[in-house]
This record gives structure tokens, C-alpha cells and sequence, in this order.
């Protein structure tokens, strides 16, 4: 911690400077070099409590469940699976591992109470350019109604290249012409821009994220998703 201050020493001269001038006068570097190496202890604090409050200043926050619920909840091009009043916005990579747990979980919830939840698949491909090619493909498939066959299967598979995503599509019979086609179109480019979009106004850096309304919105796993649907109910 020592090295990491006097690493930073021109940063935090600067910043005591500010905490020990006034409108009269101003302090010494001396003085204020003299201060600094009194009270390290006050200095670290200062910068532990300025790091931890811009974390929280950039976390997803639980009311902007309610700020964005039309974008999360209502948007018609984001695929859905369930009928349930209770809607959860889903937010994932299909390269993200713990993506992969929270996907076995929903689709127990899903098996159990399709009627009482609706999922809201929000794809956020941010982990590497494949991430991407998956969702599209995904999307390309709901363009046919297939989406939730065609993300099941993107499960099943290890590899996730043009020709796998290509044997998935065949082995749905999908209209492969088409398909190909959508996964450049103006419709699935503007399914990933509204959840990028999303994504930047909810300050959401990685996923999975689940939000749920009217004020609960959970950065990383969650195990218990039917404890989160039992707190939706009261």
C-alpha cells in the first residue's frame, strides 16, 4: 500500500491540495508534502471512499427497473419465452460461463412456471467476436420463430463458428437463404443497438444481469430465481 501511494504521490498532492487551500492562501508543496507523510492513514481513506463511491455511481441501480421498463420489458423485437405477468430482462453473452448456469436455472423456472414468468432475452454480445455471430444467429432464428430452439442448441454446442451456427439452422429447417440474409439485417442489427443502448444507459458492464420490476435489478448469477419470483408476489 506504501509503494502504491508514493506511486500516486503527484495525484495525491494534488488532492490534498484542494482539501487544505482556501480563498486567501494557499499551502507550501513543503507544507503540503509535510501534511501528506503525517497522515497517510487520512489520505488512503479519502481515496478508498472516492473509489468506492464512483463503483457505486457506475452500478445498474434497482429503480431503473421502473425508469426503463418499457425498453426492458415491452420492447416487441426482444425474443420471450414463458406467458407470465411476472417479466424478467434477461442480459447475456453466449460465451459467458455463468451465462450458461443462469440459462440451466431459467430454463428449470421456465419448465415449472412458463406460467407465471415471461423471460425477456436481452443478447449483449461484449466477450469476443463469436459472442457476437451467436446472437445474431440466435436473432435471425427468431426472425422465424425459432429463437428458443435455436439458443438451446447454441448451448449444446462447444464451438460456436459460421458453419456450427449453419448446421444448427439446417438441423431446424430453417429457410437457410433467409436466415443468412437476417443475420445482417436491419432488424437483428437493431435488436443488439436498442440492448447496447440499454445496456450504456443502465451502466451495465458484464453479464448476467436479470431485472425484474419495480425496483430489483441483479448484476451476476442468481441460483435462487424462484425466491426472486416468490418476492415478485407480495
Amino acid at each position: 500500500m506504501i509503494r502504491s501511494m508514493k506511486f500516486n504521490t503527484a495525484r495525491v498532492v494534488a488532492v490534498a491540495a484542494m482539501a487544505l487551500t482556501t480563498a486567501a492562501c494557499a499551502p507550501s508543496d513543503k507544507q503540503i508534502a509535510d501534511w501528506v507523510e503525517k497522515n497517510p492513514e487520512a489520505i488512503l481513506k479519502s481515496v478508498e471512499a472516492f473509489t468506492r463511491k464512483q463503483r457505486e455511481d457506475n452500478q445498474p441501480k434497482p429503480e431503473m427497473a421502473t425508469t426503463f421498463k418499457a425498453d426492458l420489458f415491452e420492447h416487441s423485437a426482444s425474443p420471450t419465452a414463458g406467458t407470465g405477468p411476472v417479466k424478467i430482462a434477461y442480459f447475456f453473452d453466449f460465451n459467458c460461463g455463468y451465462c450458461a448456469r443462469q440459462s440451466e436455472v431459467i430454463e428449470k423456472v421456465l419448465k415449472e412456471k412458463a406460467s407465471e414468468v415471461t423471460i425477456v432475452y436481452k443478447n449483449f454480445p461484449i466477450l469476443s467476436p463469436t459472442s457476437e455471430l451467436a446472437a445474431r444467429a440466435a436473432l435471425a432464428a427468431h426472425q422465424q420463430g425459432k429463437y428458443k430452439d435455436f439458443y438451446k442448441e447454441v448451448y449444446a454446442t462447444k464451438e460456436k463458428s459460421p458453419d456450427s451456427m449453419k448446421a444448427i439452422a439446417k438441423k431446424l429447417k430453417l429457410d437457410l437463404g433467409k436466415w443468412e440474409k437476417d443475420m445482417e439485417s436491419e432488424a437483428v442489427t437493431s435488436e443488439l443497438e436498442h440492448v447496447r443502448e440499454l445496456a450504456t444507459k443502465m451502466k451495465i458492464g458484464g453479464t448476467p444481469l436479470l431485472a425484474m420490476g419495480p425496483n430489483t435489478v441483479i448484476p451476476g448469477f442468481v441460483q435462487d430465481l424462484n425466491g426472486l419470483l416468490a418476492s415478485a408476489k407480495k
